[in-house]
């Protein structure tokens, strides 16, 4: 009777899932794939991870950069009031002044002690590190989200399984109803079953909200609302036995010890560490830079005439401004008489009118600059650097160990899980055989009148209670198992 029943229900699945995808309040349909890649997506977590990852990239760009030249230009407007110094003759002036320059700079560092290369290399590693660690945020929301799957697969068979011994029952108390109306049997026997039945309702209930709650944790994971139904893929597996699996957990760790991303992450930070090393140490090194700019600028102060840029300079003959009076008894000249002064200067050929452009031609220059900057003492500031880096290589190297360690005592974890659960399950499965066929010969005698309804309620009790425990020991089987797969690098997919 209970197996023709569950043969039934079974049936009915099918044709109940497909209702639902056509209903107007359809839930979303999501397969363990789509969970896991939903989750991923929405992850708060992964996403700040990314973004880690994004910063340690343009790191590593302006590292890069950092090799190149660098090209400024600059310009600066001034007035001033006051006594001040006319840049054209150096001499000090009361009027007003508007002054203006212009610059154009570049600079290159030739040589730092490889300070620059060392420091792509690290950020190289920083970023693999990086991206490793948001790999390793994935796999830990991905487990997650594999668990709460697995929970919501076996509340689902345990909600069924209440609802099977629920119409069992049913169909047991209306054969028994009959039986007392006809006077074959004591009316206790039906007060029995409807107590029986009224657990079997409460059952359901309790298995109802069960898989709600595992609904609503998964919901939670992805980030969806609550009041958005969603439903997932029942898939189709074999669980196998435990002969199928690895000899031993050493086995299984050394096939995952240099594959997970967070053993690869901190050998990543290791190296990046080392480099950091070198990176301080090109303290110790000279600094060899060359630069060289441009340079202009224009004052108001500057007289009508300028020089044209480049003329030469030409011996000419320029009154000074002062006369010599001619004393008596010179002769020739008229005594009294006043002789001009004149002076030799070097002018320029060519002027031309004094415009801003002109100007800035005049006063245009140029530079080239090769500097060598030696470290001799800066108060041991390069010695601390060097063994700040030396100790967060050390801290790197324990977290490397640290990290091996943990996956080998989880790894070690997981397998022993996977050994225990495969023979609790084989056990329960055993154990289901045994009551079914105790159930069947109660269900028998009891319709035989051999037996009281006392009895037969136990035996269904004790059935449906082995049931229960087998389809936990069967899903503990299956999520030890798919943790297994994880970290054997096996694709999560049922």
């Amino acid at each position: 009777m209970r197996l023709l029943l569950n043969l039934i229900l079974l049936c009915s699945l099918p044709y109940t899932s497909w209702a639902q995808t056509k209903s107007s309040n359809e839930p979303r349909q999501l397969s363990l794939q789509e969970c896991v890649d939903l989750a991923i997506k929405n992850n708060i977590t992964v996403r700040t991870t990314a973004l880690n990852v994004l910063q340690d990239q343009v790191a590593l760009e302006q590292s890069k950069a950092n090799l190149l030249p660098s090209l400024n230009a600059g310009t600066n407007f001034q007035y001033n009031v006051g006594r001040t110094i006319n840049p054209f003759t150096n001499e000090f002036v009361s009027q007003p002044i508007r002054q203006q320059s212009l610059s154009l700079t570049a600079n290159v560092e030739l040589f730092n002690g490889f300070r620059k290369l060392k420091t792509i290399k690290r950020n190289k590693l920083n970023l693999l590190g990086s991206q490793y660690g948001l790999e390793t945020q994935k796999n830990e929301v991905t487990l997650d989200v594999v668990e709460a799957y697995v929970q919501i697969l076996l509340n689902q068979e345990l909600l069924r399984n209440a609802q099977f011994t629920a119409q069992s029952t049913q169909s047991q108390l209306e054969r028994t109803q009959r039986l007392v109306e006809a006077g074959s049997l004591p009316v206790g026997n039906v007060l029995q079953l409807e107590s029986q039945h009224a657990t079997d309702e409460l059952n359901i209930i309790s298995a109802t909200n069960n898989l709600a709650l595992a609904q609503l944790q998964l919901q939670q994971l992805l980030l969806i609302p609550e009041d958005e139904s969603i439903s997932i893929i029942d898939p189709i597996f074999d669980l196998p036995d435990s002969t199928d699996l690895p000899t031993s957990a050493y086995e299984v760790y050394q096939q995952t010890v240099t594959n997970l991303p967070q053993i690869k992450q901190a050998q990543a930070q290791v190296d990046a560490a080392q480099y950091g090393i070198s990176v301080a140490k090109a303290g110790f090194y000279p600094r060899l830079s060359l630069s060289g700019g441009l340079f202009s600028q224009y004052s108001s102060v500057a007289p009508d005439q300028i020089p044209v840029s480049g003329s030469e300079n030409v011996p000419t003959i320029l009154p000074t401004g002062d006369f010599l009076v001619v004393p008596n008894n010179v002769p020739g000249l008229t005594p009294g008489d006043r002789i001009p002064i004149f002076t030799e200067q070097d002018l320029p050929r060519d002027v031309t009118d004094n415009t801003y452009l002109n100007q800035l031609d005049f006063n245009y220059q140029r530079f080239l600059q090769l500097s060598l900057n030696i470290p001799i003492f800066n108060n041991w500031q390069v010695r601390s650097n060097v063994a700040n880096a030396q100790i967060s290589l050390e801290n790197a190297q324990l977290n490397e160990l640290n990290q091996q360690n943990l996956l080998r005592q989880t790894i070690e974890q997981v397998y022993l899980n996977v050994r225990a659960n495969a023979q609790q399950y084989q056990a329960a499965e055993r154990r289901v055989i045994q009551f079914q066929r105790a159930f069947q010969d109660t269900e028998r005698r009891y319709q035989a009148q051999a037996i009281d309804v006392y009895a037969y309620n136990q035996a269904q009790n004790d059935l449906t209670a082995a049931e229960a425990d087998a389809l936990q020991a069967k899903y503990n089987y299956l999520l030890s198992l798919k943790v297994l797969d994880f970290y054997m690098g096996k694709p999560l997919t049922f």
